[in-house]
Formats: C-alpha cells, structure tokens, sequence
C-alpha cells in the first residue's frame, strides 16, 4: 500500500464524533424523563439533536480513509486488511461485548451461567450486549463488501463523484423515508426482517460510507471547495441546524408530549441533509485545530476506547451517584444534567487513558498508541488513516 500523508484534521473530527455520541447518551434520559417544559428537558433536547451528526460523520471517517488508502485492488492486500480488523476491532468488541453482558447481568442481579453463553454468542453476533455495541457489527459489514467495493465504485469515485454521490444519496433517502414514515413492523418474511434491522445493516448507512469514500478520494479538491466557499456552507449549516434542531421541538409541541421521542434518532432522512451541512465545517474548523489543542488530538486518538466505554462510565455514574442523592441529582434539574455530562467525559476519558498505559490495551483500545503522561507528544504516532 502507498504511504499516503496523513490527514492531521482526522484526530480532531474523531474527537467531536466521539464527544458528540457519548453527550448524546448522556442527555437522552434527560430529553425524556425531565419534568415537560423544564430547562433540563430544553437543553437535553438541544444536545441530543445537535449531536446527531456522531454517528454518520464517523461511519463517513471510514469510508474516507479506506478509500483514501485503497484506491486500487493492487493496494489491497486482502490478508494483511482483515487480520488488523480481527485483532484490532473484533477482538476488542468481543470483549466489550462480554463485558456489557456481564454488567447486566450484575445489575439486574442475575448470576451467569454457562447456559447464558449460547445467549451471549447471539448478542455478539447481531451487536445487542448493549445498545451502542451494533454500530461495531455494521462497521464490519462495510469491511466485508470493502473487496466489491474498491473494485466497482473507485473508479466512479473519481470519474463521476458527483453523480455517484447523488446516486447513493437518492437510494439511501428513499429507504430511510420508507423505513420512517411507511415501514409495517408486523410484515412478514423478508420485508418484515428488512423492516426491523434495515437501520442496523449496510441498507441504512450505505450513503455515509460511499460519501466519504468519495470525500477521501478528492480530498484536496473539496478542501479547496470549502475554504473558498465557508461563509456560503457556515450559512447553510446554521440554516440547517435549526430546522434540524427546531422540527424536534415543533413536534413535541404540537403533540402536546415526548412519547415518541424515540423516532428522532440518528438514522432518519433529515439526518443525512445535516450531516452533509455539518461535516465541511468540521474539516475547517479542525483544520486550524492541527499542532493546537493536544488533548482534543488524544481523545480523537483514544476515540475507539472511548466509544466502547463511555456507557458502562455512564450507568454506573446514574446508579453510584444519582441513585444516592435523589434529592439533589434528578433527570428534571439542569445541573444534574451538566454533571452527568462531565463527569462522563472525564470519568470515560481517565478510564481509556489508564487502560492505554497498559502492555495488552490493543484487547480493549485496539490498535493504539501506549499512552504516557511524560511523553504525551508521542500518543499519535499510529497512522490515523491505516
């Protein structure tokens, strides 16, 4: 494979994509729970849908460095591919997997049994030990297919990457239209299957994985693209943002309840327009980020550990602390929900930095740097974009 020169602004977006996810699991209970009109509903709400963007934006970050990358099947060396992904996601989403089980099972108070194993298998297989766990399953789907795909859409990537893009755009909004707004969850077969697990699979996120290939592919050219045009994309994102932001609000409100909450997750039509908006002003704001912030870099580098992580810190942060103090800390109190907030970002940040230091943290972390406060600068050695 071809040493490319790495993209330094990576770290950064993988650091907001991260911080983003865990703020938005941090923040659902309260968008939910708090008592209607409060200020802890209000600023949930806000932080849960501002950073919706989480999810895609890293799903594009893949498929921007494996096509930056491979851009040939003569770059692809099959062997060499998958065994890293074994070792280096795979096994350590196994073990997070058991672990996630493990602590339900403690917190529902049941033991395990070796007759729970064929159980735990099946959740390891379909990505349910909790609930973030399955986006680690549909990452895999993409390096599956990844052969296919370097061999059929490299080539139009970089022939014809605007028409590719509205292509993939197109199909991918139609099924994610259906799957919101026509979906029948009692259909039978293969269409009743389709129906349960589409925003699971390849089917649902295809779109962020094709345009960031495309991205990693004319990356200099839509670098260029953004710098000459950033107020233009600052103004759409804004527009964006609170029309994003705002159809939230206007339908709890005109519903009168949030009892359908659930339905403005990630994976819905509105959200591919959003993170279209969003992603170039990532790619400029973390381009003036690079050499500065050395922290923002780390968590971007730590990013994989803090995303298997950050739940566990999450539960057991709700159940140590606000369990004990119902009378301070509640989900309808703003501060309880800015407490939650921070003290998960350290709490998940010092807990990844800690297993870093250790010899085996590739079981936990993946492939990763050793993390050590007194050579600090040396913690993103590993190429960002292998």
């Amino acid at each position: 494979m071809v040493k490319r020169k790495q993209i330094e602004e990576l770290y950064y977006i993988r650091a907001i994509a991260a911080l983003g996810i865990l703020i938005i699991h941090g923040t659902g209970v309260f968008a939910v729970n708090s008592t209607f009109n409060s200020k802890a509903m209000y600023l949930g709400i806000f932080f849960n849908q501002f950073f919706r963007f989480g999810s895609p934006v890293f799903m594009m970050i893949s498929g921007l460095v494996l096509f930056y990358n491979y851009r040939s099947r003569e770059e692809f060396n099959v062997k060499k591919f998958y065994t890293k992904k074994v070792l280096y996601i795979l096994i350590p989403y196994i073990i997070w997997s058991s672990i996630y089980f493990l602590y339900r099972c403690y917190i529902s108070g049941i033991s395990f049994s070796i007759n729970q194993i064929p159980i735990l298998f099946k959740e390891i297989i379909f990505g349910t030990a909790f609930p973030h766990l399955y986006f680690i399953v549909l990452i895999f789907q993409f390096y599956i297919i990844l052969p296919l795909l370097i061999r059929y859409l490299t080539k139009p990537m970089q022939e014809n990457p605007i028409k590719l893009f509205f292509i993939t755009f197109i199909l991918q909004a139609m099924i994610l239209i259906y799957g919101r707004y026509f979906k029948n969850y009692n259909t039978a077969g293969i269409v009743g299957y389709f129906n349960l697990y589409y925003w699971k699979s390849i089917f649902g996120w295809f779109f962020y994985f094709i345009a960031g290939g495309i991205l990693g592919l004319n990356y200099e050219k839509i670098e260029n693209y953004i710098e000459r045009n950033i107020k233009l994309l600052f103004i759409v994102y804004i527009g964006v943002m609170c029309v994003y932001v705002g159809q939230v609000y206007y339908n709890i409100f005109l519903n009168g309840g949030r009892d359908y909450y659930d339905n403005f997750g990630s994976i819905r039509p509105e959200t591919m327009i959003y993170t279209l908006a969003t992603m170039p002003i990532l790619m400029w704001v973390t381009k003036r980020m690079v050499g500065k912030f050395n922290i923002i870099k780390t968590f971007g580098t730590y990013s994989l550990g803090i995303y298997f992580a950050h739940p566990i810190v999450l539960e057991e942060i709700k159940y140590k602390i606000f369990s004990k103090f119902p009378a301070a800390l509640g989900y309808s109190r703003l501060s309880s929900l800015l407490i939650l907030v921070f003290l998960g970002i350290i709490f998940t940040f010092l807990l990844v930095l800690l297993i870093a230091t250790l010899k085996n943290r590739w079981l936990l972390l993946g492939r990763i740097p050793k993390f050590n406060i007194k050579l600090r600068r040396n913690t993103t050695l590993v190429n960002i974009n292998d």
